[in-house]
Order: structure tokens, then C-alpha cells, then sequence
């Protein structure tokens, strides 16, 4: 009875060691495996972190990447601001340009009617018509219109400034200048302090006929140059005698110009 209990006892014994060791082992192989699926997060983990740091690394790259092509743009959209305002320019100067050449060719149209309407005074000598810095100019002699050292217009004078007002008439558009010019021999009347006095004189009073004659007076004006713009040498009779002169100036067009006031450059 007793070898029968203790054999009992024994095998019991055996089978909880038994049933121990399984335990052990399972455990052991959970743990195994554990930590191969540990060792195989932290392999993914670190595989992650690296992805992670290499997107990191080339988005920085695009955003410096981005910053150059911002930059880029931005200088492209001030180039292109300054491209177009030198179209703009281009624009307004070949505008001008036109302007100025059909201008031109207004001037070239009316210097030829007045040198064929005064054709024949220009052959006996009486004035003559000429381009002057861009400028028509109709110049008759002092001796054609004054006696020496007077401002009022004698016969032959009135009669001469008569015919060219007939034509100064037809162009209403247009903006004249009567310039009076002396040599430079000093006159120092009563009358007429300088040569300045006497030029003016002489200047007006051909502006006063023009628009008695029917000169709009909106289009005329006077100045006097006296002797400081002469046209030939003082030195000489000849010379003297060209310089003393009335010149009727066709001015220029100027509304083809702008107002736009210019850059001041520093």
C-alpha cells in the first residue's frame, strides 16, 4: 500500500515538473519571440527615423529650392515692370518722333507756299525766306522798312509787311515772332537809350501793323535783340548793313511736346 502511494506521489511529482518545464518553455519562447518582434519594431522604428530625417533633409531642399525660385520670380517681375516701362518710353519717343516729323514736313509744306506767294519780292531783293535752326524765317532789310535810326514804317515798308500778312493770315494754327536786330553802332538818343530800345521799337511796331492788317494777335509777339545776335561782321559796311534786320519766325509746334516733368538723376 505504501510502494503503491509513493509511486502515486512520485509520478504526480514528475508530472507537475513536467507540466513546470513546459511552462518555462513556453514562456521562454514568448520572451524569444517578444524580443524579436521588439528588435524588429526598433529595426522598423530606426528604418522610420531615417526616412524621416531624409524627408527632412529634402524638404529643406525644396524649401531652399523654393526660396531661389521665389527670388527668381521676383527679380523676374521687377524686370518685367522695368521692360515695360521702357516700351512705354520707346512707345512715347517713337510717338514723338512721328510728331515731330510730320511737323516737319508742316513746316517744309508752308516754307514752300511763302517762298512761291513771295517770290517776287524775294527777287527784287525786298526780304528773304529761309530754315534757321529748324525755324521758318522771313528777314526783310531795315532800309525796306525804316529810315535810319526810326521805328515808325515808312511807305515801301507797310506795303511789303502787307503782303506777308496776307499770308500769315491763312495759317491760324500757327505762332509768329517779329525779332528787330541792329548793328552793333550805338545810338544813344533821347528817344532810344540802345540799340535794345530801338530793335524792340522797330519790333512792334511791325506787330502792330500785322495786326491792324489781320494777324490774329493771340499768334504774334515781339522781341528785341539789338546787336548781340548778329549775321554778319560789324566791321564791315556790308556786314553792318545785314545786320540791321526784321526776321518774322514761324515758331515751332511745341504742343507735340510733353509736360511731363523729366527725371532729375542724382
Amino acid at each position: 500500500m505504501y510502494t503503491r502511494t509513493a509511486a502515486i506521489l512520485i509520478l504526480a511529482f514528475m508530472m507537475a515538473g513536467c507540466v513546470s518545464s513546459r511552462k518555462y518553455d513556453a514562456a521562454v519562447q514568448e520572451l524569444s519571440e517578444t524580443r524579436q518582434s521588439l528588435d524588429q519594431a526598433n529595426t522598423e522604428i530606426e528604418g522610420a527615423q531615417k526616412e524621416i530625417m531624409q524627408s527632412d533633409q529634402k524638404l529643406m531642399e525644396l524649401r531652399h529650392q523654393l526660396d531661389l525660385a521665389s527670388e527668381e520670380l521676383f527679380d523676374l517681375h521687377v524686370k518685367r515692370q522695368d521692360l515695360q516701362q521702357e516700351l512705354k518710353e520707346s512707345n512715347l519717343q517713337i510717338e514723338l518722333l512721328r510728331d515731330l516729323e510730320e511737323e516737319r514736313e508742316k513746316r517744309n509744306e508752308i516754307y514752300a507756299q511763302f517762298v512761291s506767294r513771295l517770290q517776287q519780292m524775294i527777287d527784287a531783293g525786298e526780304l528773304s525766306v529761309t530754315i534757321k535752326n529748324g525755324r521758318i524765317v522771313i528777314e526783310l532789310p531795315d532800309n525796306i522798312l525804316f529810315d535810319s535810326g526810326r521805328a515808325r514804317l515808312n511807305g515801301d515798308g507797310t506795303r511789303a509787311l502787307t503782303q506777308v500778312a496776307d499770308i500769315l493770315t491763312q495759317f491760324k494754327d500757327r505762332r509768329f515772332q517779329v525779332e528787330g536786330h541792329t548793328d552793333d553802332k550805338p545810338i544813344k538818343s533821347a528817344v532810344y537809350p540802345s540799340n535794345w530800345e530801338l530793335s524792340a521799337a522797330r519790333a512792334l511796331a511791325v506787330v502792330h501793323l500785322l495786326v491792324d492788317t489781320g494777324v490774329n494777335p493771340e499768334n504774334i509777339s515781339a522781341a528785341g535783340f539789338g546787336e548781340f545776335q548778329p549775321k554778319a561782321d560789324n566791321s564791315t559796311a556790308e556786314g553792318r548793313q545785314l545786320n540791321r534786320r526784321i526776321e518774322i519766325v514761324m515758331l515751332p509746334n511745341l504742343d507735340i511736346l510733353t509736360d511731363e516733368i523729366p527725371k532729375v538723376v542724382d
